[in-house]
Formats: C-alpha cells, structure tokens, sequence
C-alpha cells in the first residue's frame, strides 16, 4: 500500500509540473529556436528537417489549423506520453524507496526538459518515446504479458515506421540507432534466433540517415523556402543552420574547444555523465547479482556501452545537457527492461540510521538542487549545477506571489508570445 502511495504521488507531482509547461505553451513560445526550425518544410524541394514543418503547413493551408497549435499539441503528446511510459517501467521500483526516488526526480531523466527549459519542445521527444516504447514492449515481453511474436510485431510496424519518419523531422534519430539493434538483438539472441531480415530492417534506417545527411542541399534551395515563409516572425538563421546539407560541421572544432577542451565545462559534462550512466550500471550489477532480476545475455553490458558510445559525439556537436539526457534515458533503458522477481523478497539493511540520513539528504539534494543545463558555454555564461526543482518553486513564487521580481521573472520578456 505505501509503495502504492509513493507511485501515483509521485506520478501525480510530475504530472503537474509538466501541466503547468503545456498551460504556459498554450500563451508563449517556450523554444523560439526549435519553433522556428519547426518551419522548414520542401516547398522549394529536398532539406533536412523538413518533415514537421511540410505537415503543420498543409493543415494551416487546408484545414486552418494554426502551425503554433500544430506544434504545442505534437510536444504535449509526446511529453505525455513520454512521462507515461517512464513512470510505468518504474513502477516496479517503488518497493525500493531510494531507488525509485533517484530514477522519477533524476535531473538526467524524466524530469531534465523541466529542469532547464531550453531543453523543452526539443525533436529528441521522438528519440525517447521510441527508446521509452521500445524498452516497455521488452518488458512486457519479459513479464510474460505479450509473447515474442508480439513483441516482433510491434517493433517492425510501429517502432521501425514511426523511427525512419521522424529521421525526416530531426537527424538526432539516427544516434538511437545502436540502441533498438541491439535491444531487440539481445532477445534473438536469448532465443538463439537468426533472422537475415534484422539486418535489412536497420540497413534501411542506416541509408535513409545517409540520405538526410549527405543530400546535397543548394543555398538557392533553402534561400527559396525562406522566402516563401513570408512575413513570419521567425529566426531565419536556426532555418539556415538546421536545413542545409552541411548543417552544423563547421562548428565542431569550436563545439570540441568549449565542450571537451574547457576543463570547467568537461567537469560539469562529465559529472552528468557519470551520474547518467555509472548508478544504473551498478543497479543492474546490484539486482541481478540477487536474483532480482534475471539477464541472460552475458553480452548486455557490451550492448549497453555500445549503444551509449555513439552519443558521446556531443562533445563535438554541442547542446551536451540534450544528448546527456539522451545517454541517461538509454542507460535507464538497459536497466528497465528487466521485471523485478515479485516472488522474491529482499531488505536491505544498511549499517546504521545516520547512514540513512546521509543517503537519503545526498538524494534530495540531487534530485531538488542539482540541474542538468541543457547547452552551451557553461563558463562563458557562468551556469554550474545548481539550480532544479528548488529555483522552479522559487520562481513560480516570484511570478505570481512576489510584490519584487526580477525581469528574468517576466514571463512577457522571457519568453515569445503567441500570435
């Protein structure tokens, strides 16, 4: 019953802090940028990106459905849906009060797009709800809920088509490529399956992300889509960034400068990926090694690493807080996959009530003082790891409460209002 209670409350809290995201998304723009370069469309023919903003401008067009309520009502979905599927894989997790407290109030997690805001209304949405989808059909899988046919099933008509659309919305899909092989390899291989058609199924997603990366895309080309956008009030320059053939290569020596060269960046960069990718891999080390979970496969931590491996290319793309996420998502995923024994009962008693406390104050404070910065420069903008859930209650009170508030309070200054 207590278990119970610290699941739907728990539930019950995230859901409201992102409600309270999707209301101010009804009034302001939250992400200008991700708005803006929502707008690339192929009016004027063949560019990155340009799956979104062709579909939102054929319902304004036919249907006068807005293109701003197109995009607010494809973010809140997938956020939704996002959240959903997080908080039903942890639910097994409640029996282990510390356990499931750092994965539902984790910074890297669930909780990141809330956290810093600049990693809201991100395309990554569609990364995770795949990655989300894909490791709850394992373990419904697991659990004996649907059978391996099912599961097969699901994963070709559902996960495969929805996967090589959205690498025409955002090519930040085809790094979650490693991820779904070798999740779904791992049950062949556990039921010592081989199957020819595996491989043509990701040989596909791999030349349709050869195709959004190296299609050649001329100036003219994206100049003309431009110019047919009209008088929108948008950023032309996240257009010309985002749907041209050479996108963001020529930043990679200053991305690899600020990110990987910058000691007081790297530390903050690899503190998040520490704490994304070493707790859940001492968690499954942990239950399987008391038989709470049962992994079969002694290749998964080969798997594991290697479906983390390819997002470390953050260090030279930028946007590090995004694609850590992305990794902390990838690395709970490995562990969730997993059902817990129920039969089986397990205590763990720790040496002594101060050492509780302890464990229990470190928690709180990581998961209510501690935030995950979603980009950038992090000296040159003097941002450290402080911040979370705390400095999102303090400014709520300053918004709404507060007779004295800043002008980073002003929600009218910090953000872009809807038309």
């Amino acid at each position: 019953m207590k278990n119970n209670i610290l699941y739907y409350v728990t539930f019950l809290f995230v859901i409201i802090l992102f409600t309270y995201l999707f209301y101010l998304s009804t009034t302001y723009i939250i992400n200008f940028w991700t708005y803006s370069q929502a707008h690339i469309n192929y009016s004027s023919g063949f560019v990155k990106r340009g799956m979104f903003g062709t579909i939102a401008l054929l319902l304004e067009n036919n249907f006068n459905i807005k293109f701003i309520d197109t995009f607010n009502t494809f973010f809140i979905i997938f956020y939704l849906a996002n959240i959903i599927l997080f908080f039903l894989i942890i639910k097994q997790y409640s029996r282990f009060l510390y356990i499931f407290i750092f994965l539902a109030l984790s910074p890297t997690l669930i909780l990141f797009s809330f956290n810093d805001l600049g990693g809201y209304q991100r395309f990554d949405a569609i990364s995770i709800f795949l990655i989300l989808f894909h490791t709850y059909l394992i373990f419904l899988y697991r659990s004996n809920k649907i059978n391996f046919n099912s599961y097969k099933n699901k994963f070709y008509f559902i996960i495969f088509p929805i996967f090589l659309v959205s690498l025409f919305i955002h090519e930040i899909q085809f790094w979650s490529i490693p991820f779904h092989f070798f999740m779904i390899k791992n049950i062949y291989d556990e039921n010592n399956i081989k199957d020819k058609n595996l491989y043509i199924y990701f040989l596909l997603l791999i030349l349709a992300s050869i195709i959004v990366f190296l299609y050649p895309v001329s100036q003219e080309t994206v100049n003309s889509m431009i110019e047919r956008l009209g008088d929108r009030s948008i950023w032309d320059s996240a257009l010309v960034v985002a749907s041209s053939s050479e996108g963001n290569i020529s930043i990679i020596n200053y991305e690899i400068r600020t990110n990987l060269l910058n000691l007081y960046n790297l530390k903050i960069n690899l503190f998040f990926l520490f704490m994304g990718v070493i707790p859940i891999n001492i968690l499954i080390y942990f239950l399987n090694n008391k038989k709470l979970i049962n992994i079969k496969n002694n290749k998964i931590y080969l798997y594991y690493y290697l479906s983390v491996i390819p997002y470390l290319t953050f260090f030279a793309i930028g946007d590090t807080g995004r694609w850590l996420h992305i990794i902390s998502i990838v690395s709970f995923s490995f562990l969730g996959q997993y059902p817990i024994d129920k039969t089986k009962k397990f205590n763990y008693k720790s040496r002594s009530f101060l050492s509780k406390i302890l464990i229990f104050i470190i928690l709180i404070i990581y998961c209510f003082f501690v935030r995950l910065p979603h980009c950038c420069n992090l000296e040159e903008k003097k941002i450290t790891i402080w911040g979370g859930l705390h400095k999102k209650f303090e400014a709520v009170y300053k918004i709404y409460i507060s007779a004295h508030k800043g002008e980073q309070y002003n929600l009218n200054k910090r953000f872009y209002q809807k038309d």
